[in-house]
Order: structure tokens, then sequence, then C-alpha cells
């Protein structure tokens, strides 16, 4: 059921996303949806859509159950694409009724639009004291979406739940008085069981989109327990990212390594040093504990979004105290020179972030990166690309003189070549097109932070300050660089086996990764722009690449080679 929105109201959003291509999967998906409407009355009627329907009609395919699993991801992705796009012109005043495809895959209010509702009715009866029944009407269909969803009734099992039902219960017996109406309103009972004990009912913290204080920091975690957590995933099936995947072979959950290190999935602090996000100042001791406390908050309350797979990808490494090896002996182009540097213990995200917790990330903020503000954003093609036909099956290989690199209108973190590509089957891929800006939000979204280029460095090559992460020796085949010839990102876990000794992974090839040091000029440059210190090299790097390698990169320019990891004090 569509609450307070209009066929007017869908069809000025369609219009003026100017989608530039008819025949996109974006494109298809829209009008897809938008052809379940015949009339007004069908936006009450309408109360959802199953996705496998949309899949076989986004790709002409038969509902075969091999296909809908190997599409369903692609459809999440592009579905959050969409809607992200719909939120942009929700703020621009080009989506004046804050319309998405909702979790039933139907058209629905975003939450910013049911915000704005919600205190649109407040001010007026606030200013002349009197409301029409179709504003209450109305506000009332936001309230009932709202608890209708699982878990709506987070402290009905608190001690004062079950008085508070009760008053709840007496207020909407007293609106039925007074509307005329008989009976006891059903579902709401003064016995906290009947309300959201038992199996299967989940407890929610606060949202951090929206529960947080002045500094973005959630004052409530979620706690989700793991079969309750499983429960939901197959009762719902939430907007774009968000979604859990539950299409997952079990066996991949066992990966190379994952059991043979410390590792954490939500940042614990217990047993380091206090401070505040690195800044173990002995005067502020106190405020540096209350600051981790509410980053690991933040940490657990993202780490509730998370599926199995998920959070497999979400792992933090303990990276010990102690005095680490960075910079090279023989320097070259910006490298430091070799020395040591005293650090305290921290963790390290064993992993990049990939596509799929960014997408959460999206989701659930809303949040536009800098290349979909900007409308453009680095594209850069290897000089090698090997790649099957998948008509033929034959392995074709381009070749070109030098690596190029271009502006591509279009290119964004959810299309990193630019208009035509997606984030299909790259769910665990590194994600790419996002700013130093893009970064630290997400950074300090999820409680944490990006690393400094001294963490960066140690935690690559370990407290025996090796010059690869797997040793002393290069090895052909150990990371993705030019000369693997895939001319792209790959899963962070594709070279799981070449971890170093702590357990991290991915930390030479694929993606450059943000650090959170500024590139010092030296004295006698008298101008030179900002840049910020990017480690590890990318798909595009020869194999001279090292971890004490130093890369300047314009802060405000995404890049389809340039990612980042988190880590945690």
């Amino acid at each position: 059921m569509g609450v307070g929105i209009s066929l007017k109201g869908i069809d000025e959003a369609i219009a003026n996303l100017k989608y530039q291509r008819a025949n996109t999967l974006k494109s298809r998906l829209l009008h897809a949806v938008r052809g379940l409407y015949d009339n007004e009355e069908s936006i009450e009627s309408v109360a959802g859509i199953n996705a496998e329907k949309l899949i076989t009609a986004l790709w002409d395919s038969e509902a075969h159950p091999g296909t809908i699993k190997a599409k369903r991801k692609h459809f999440s992705s592009i579905k959050s694409s969409v809607n992200a796009d719909l939120r942009r012109l929700y703020k621009e005043g080009k989506n004046p009724e804050g319309i998405i495809i909702g979790r039933h895959n139907v058209f629905a209010l975003s939450d910013e639009a049911k915000d704005k509702l919600l205190a649109i009715f407040k001010n007026a009866v606030r200013a002349d004291g009197s409301v029409t029944l179709s504003q209450i009407a109305e506000v009332l269909d936001v309230i009932n979406e709202v608890l209708s969803g699982p878990g709506a009734l987070a402290d009905a099992d608190s001690s004062h739940g079950p008085g508070k039902l009760e008053a709840l219960g007496r207020t909407i017996q007293g609106l039925s008085d007074k509307l005329g109406l008989q009976g006891t309103p059903g579902g709401v009972s003064g016995r906290a069981s009947e309300a959201g004990q038992g199996p299967g009912m989940v407890e929610r913290g606060a949202d951090p989109a929206h529960e947080a204080d002045g500094e973005g920091v959630v004052t409530e975690a979620a706690e989700t327990a793991p079969q309750e957590a499983e429960d939901l995933e197959e009762m719902e099936e939430t907007e774009a990212l968000g979604d859990v995947d539950t299409d997952h072979d079990p066996d991949e959950e066992e990966r190379p390594g994952a059991t043979d290190v410390e590792v954490i999935e939500g940042p614990e602090a217990v047993g380091l040093p206090a401070g505040s996000l690195g800044q173990h100042d002995p005067d502020r001791m106190g405020e540096g504990a209350d600051m981790i406390q509410k980053a690991n908050l933040l940490a657990k309350a993202f780490d509730g979004y998370l599926g199995t797979m998920e959070r497999f990808y979400n792992q933090y490494v303990l990276i010990p105290a102690g005095e680490y090896m960075v910079g090279s002996r023989t320097p070259k182009r910006e490298e430091q020179p070799e020395h040591r540097v005293k650090l305290a213990a921290f963790y390290m995200g064993k992993f990049p972030v990939t596509n799929a917790l960014f997408e959460i990330f999206v989701e659930k903020t809303g949040h536009m990166t800098t290349a979909e503000n900007l409308g453009y954003g680095t594209v850069y093609c290897g000089r090698f690309h090997r790649r099957m036909d998948p008509r033929t099956g034959l392995i074709k290989y381009t070749f070109h003189a030098t690596v190029r690199d271009e502006t591509v209108n279009g290119a964004c973190w959810y299309q990193p070549f630019g208009p035509g590509s997606t984030l299909h089957q790259k769910r665990n891929h590194p994600v790419v097109q996002v700013s130093l800006e893009d970064a630290m939000a997400f950074a300090a979204w999820t409680g944490r932070r990006l690393p400094t280029e001294n963490e960066w460095e140690a935690a690559a090559r370990t407290a025996d300050g090796r010059v690869f992460p797997w040793g002393n020796e290069w090895k052909a085949g150990a990371c993705n660089i030019e000369e693997g010839s895939v001319a792209d990102t790959t899963s962070v876990d594709t070279y799981a086996a070449m971890q170093n000794d702590l357990g991290i992974v991915d930390t030479l090839g694929n993606v450059l990764e943000w650090t959170s040091d500024t590139y010092e000029t030296p004295h006698h440059v008298k101008k030179s722009p900002r840049c910020q210190i990017a480690k590890g090299g990318s798909w595009i790097s020869g194999h001279g690449i090292r971890p004490c390698s130093r890369f300047k990169v314009d802060p405000s320019a995404p890049s389809n080679i340039l990612g980042f990891r988190c880590v945690a004090d």
C-alpha cells in the first residue's frame, strides 16, 4: 500500500530521473514497477510484487531457480541505485512526494518523506489545533507501516512495556469512541508477550541514520541474535544492499585463515590504551574512553545490519602495540627513508571495504558520494585485458600501448567504469570511485576511522618489517596487478592464501587505499595542491609495487582504482 503518494508524483519522479537510455536495467525496473499501477485506486490495492517476477522481467529469463539465484544480488544493486537517485531528486525538490521503491518492490514513501509528513502534521496541530480526517489517516498509515516492521515495539518486554502498551490501548480505544467505532482495537494488549516477546522477535537499537547525537554517535547499539537475524532475512526483502545474502553457499563461510588469527566482527577496545580514535593523550583518558565506547556502539549497530557473508568481510584483526619498520632502504619517488615507528595497538580491517558493505551504508544514510555530486569520475583502462567471450568461450586479449585514464560522466561507485557498468558479481570486490570524504563518512558512521600511513604500512609488513606482505621475495600471481591481465578489481579474498602473518589480506594490488595522512610538500616547493597519501598499488600497477610505495592523490578525485579499509582503536 502506498501511503501519501499519487500516480502524478510517481510519474513526475520518473520523468525527472532522465535516465538517458530507455533500455537500461534501472529504467526497466522503474517501468516494470510502474506497470503495476492502472489508476489511483491501485496505489492502495497493490501490496507488493515478488522479486523473482521482477528479475524474470528484467532479464527476460525463465524463472529457473539457478537463474533467479544468480541475478538476485544484481537486482538488489540496481534497486539500490534507483533509490539513491530518487533520494537525490527528493533533496532537489524534483521528487516532491519522496517516492522510492520500497521493501515490497512497490512505490513507497522514503524515510525522509515520512519524517516531513509527520512534521507537517505536528506543526498544523500546533498552529490552530485542528486537523482533517485525511491528514490523520495519512499519519496513521505511516505509523501503521512503521509498526508493521519486525521489532517495531522494541521495548515491549521491558519493565515499563506492559504499562505503556495498556496506555496505548486506552488511547486507541478513546480515538475509536470519538469516531463512533465499536469494539476493542485489534493487535494491542496489555500483555507484553502478545506485543512482541517470543522466538523470532528482534529487539533493535537506534538507527545510526536517525538516532544520533550531535557528533553522529549512536546512543544505543543494535542487538540481533544470530537465529533471529536468519529468520528475519528469510522473511524480509529489504531495500537494496540492505538485503542480506540468503543464497550464499555455507561452505563459503570457511575461508583460508579465517580462524588462524584473532579477529572480531565489531571492534572491541578491551585491553587497548584508552584514547580517541588514535589520539592517546593521558590528559584526556576519560574523554577518549568515552569516544571509544561510542565508536564501539556504532560498530555494533553497523554489524547488526549485516548477514553472514557480509560479516565475514567485516572482520577486524588486532595489530599489537610495538615498533614497526616503515619506509624504504633505497627510497624511490615519494617513498620515505626506512625508519622505525612506535605504534599503540589498534584493529585493522582484514579486507578493504567491499561494495556490499558500502551499499548498506548508502542505503541507511542516503549518502551521496563525491562522484555522484560531481556527475563524473576518473576511469582507468589497463594495458592488458584478458576476457572470455561468453558466446564462444574463447579467451581474448586486448593490448594498449599505455595505461589510459579519462573523465567519464556517470562513473560512480555503483557504475565504476561509467554508464553500462554495474556491480553484478562484484559485491565482494572493493568499493571504488570513493573520495577521501566518502571514505571518512563511511568510517565515522561505522565507528571507525581511516588508518595513518604508518599504521597501514605496519599492518601490511608486520613486526618483521617484510618487503612484501608474504615475505621478502616477490611472488608472481600473489596479487591483482597489471601482469595478471584482469584489468579490473577482484574479490577482496581472491588472494587470501597470500595473507600476512597477522591475517591481513589484499594490501598489495587490486585498489589503492586512502590513508588519513596528507602529503607534506617539500619546503622548496612554493605552491602545490593538497594531496592525500594512498597506499598499496592497484590493478594497473607493475610488479615493483611494495607496501612502502606512496601515491599522491587528489582527495576529491574518485577513480576506479581507489578504495579504502578502516581501522579501530
